[in-house]
């Protein structure tokens, strides 16, 4: 296929949440935009599919069919004991299937005049002075800025910073279709376990007509399958399911060198290296790098010398992921110890409750547990039962 000689101003690599929504955004600046991804869409994504209640506000749309759930509030337990019930006003989240979600945010980007080529695939690419040549499998690209928000096995990142930049950890997801009625009695409250693996937890994520299933722990570990299998046994709703589906992925957790842009080349999302390590959420970051690069283009326009992306990320978004991983280091490395002293304190797990939702920071939420180190050194108990609801 040959494309034609129209230099567009910025090139997307990878029509996930990062991409088509940075591309929304540049495309309402006035600039001409081009999104590429390997794949033809809707496809299909695996995920979680949760979708925090800050991910939806920095959205700000509604997003209509697309939301299979509405999450109102979360169940916090170890082992399915000593389960606590958190309401969260308004909703704490949403549930989502990527496949649909991400259509969503990719049709609203064409319809802001954005150009997308399917089945259109990165290879390579060649800076010049002014403009970046992009090789794809189907031609020749080029573009003022090249921007990849093309996911956690990035063809950009690994073929112009390196495969080592991003350190990844691995995770397990069950699909799990229910027995009739399970879903209703489950209720719209997503389940955190905090045994759901070692050094990690589990979670269960109720959506239109299935379960989100799955494991993970910052640590990394192996046997997924056999600690997902273990942790799907603990919960009455998901036996006896009509259908069950694995797939296991990687989450990336770190951009060991802090690099983010080189040239005209930038990294967005899990290209970058920016989920978080508590929960292993990429959603929100995903799409807060991509509103973090439409400032900095924003504000420099597309000059190759530009910085300002790297030095919004250090100010706006790198503090919170460090102190994510520093909760996930004092939770998941002492489960049972961190349960019962921490999400179990009524004046600590609304704060666990808002981190959920998105009220609450990580910076912020690491701040009032490290203070109050006297007060959750005392255990604490269970105010009440929540086992109808997470069983």
């Amino acid at each position: 296929m040959s494309f034609d000689d129209t230099v567009a101003d910025v090139l997307v690599v990878g029509a996930g949440p990062a991409g088509s929504h940075l591309a929304y955004l540049l495309a309402e600046q006035g600039l001409r935009v081009t999104i590429i991804d390997k794949q033809a869409f809707p496809r299909a994504k695996v995920c979680g599919g949760g979708l925090s209640r800050k991910a939806m506000d920095l959205l700000g749309f509604d997003l209509g069919p697309a939301m299979h759930r509405a999450i109102g509030g979360a169940i916090l337990n170890y082992r399915n004991r000593d389960a606590i019930l958190k309401e969260v006003e308004p909703m704490a989240a949403c549930t989502v299937v990527r496949s649909e979600f991400d259509q969503l945010l990719l049709d609203r980007a064409c319809a802001k005049g954005v150009r997308f080529l399917a089945e259109t695939a990165f290879v390579d690419a060649t800076e010049g002075a002014d403009a970046v040549s992009v090789t794809t499998s189907r031609g020749l690209l080029r573009c003022r800025l090249l921007l990849a928000a093309d996911g956690a096995a990035s063809a950009v990142r690994n073929k112009l910073f390196g495969k080592d930049l991003v350190a990844y950890v691995p995770a397990m997801e069950a699909t799990v279709w229910p027995a009739p009625g399970t879903l209703e009695r489950f209720g719209d409250r997503a389940l955190f376990d905090f045994d759901g693996m070692p050094r990690g937890y589990g979670w269960i994520f109720p959506k239109r007509d299935h379960f989100n299933v799955g494991v993970y722990s910052p640590f990394g570990g192996t046997a997924l399958r056999q600690h997902l299998d273990r942790f799907i046994a603990a919960y009455a709703s998901l036996q006896q399911p009509s259908r069950v589906e694995y797939q296991g992925y990687v989450i990336p957790l770190q951009n060991r060198r802090q690099l983010y842009q080189r040239g005209r080349v930038w990294l967005l999302g899990d290209a970058a290296g920016l989920a978080e390590a508590l929960f292993g959420e990429g959603i929100y970051f995903a799409l807060k790098s991509a509103t973090i690069a439409a400032k900095a283009i924003a504000a420099d326009g597309l000059r190759a010398e530009s910085a300002l992306y790297s030095r919004l990320l250090r100010l706006e978004l790198l503090p919170e992921l460090r102190a994510a991983a520093w909760m996930a280091r004092l939770i998941y490395r002492f489960p049972k110890l961190a349960f019962s002293h921490l999400v179990l304190n009524q004046q600590i797990n609304h704060d666990f409750a808002g981190l959920i939702s998105g009220q609450m920071g990580y910076r912020h939420c690491l701040l009032k547990t490290a203070l109050g180190l006297p007060r959750w050194l005392l255990p604490s108990k269970a105010p009440g039962s929540a086992a109808d609801h997470s069983r």
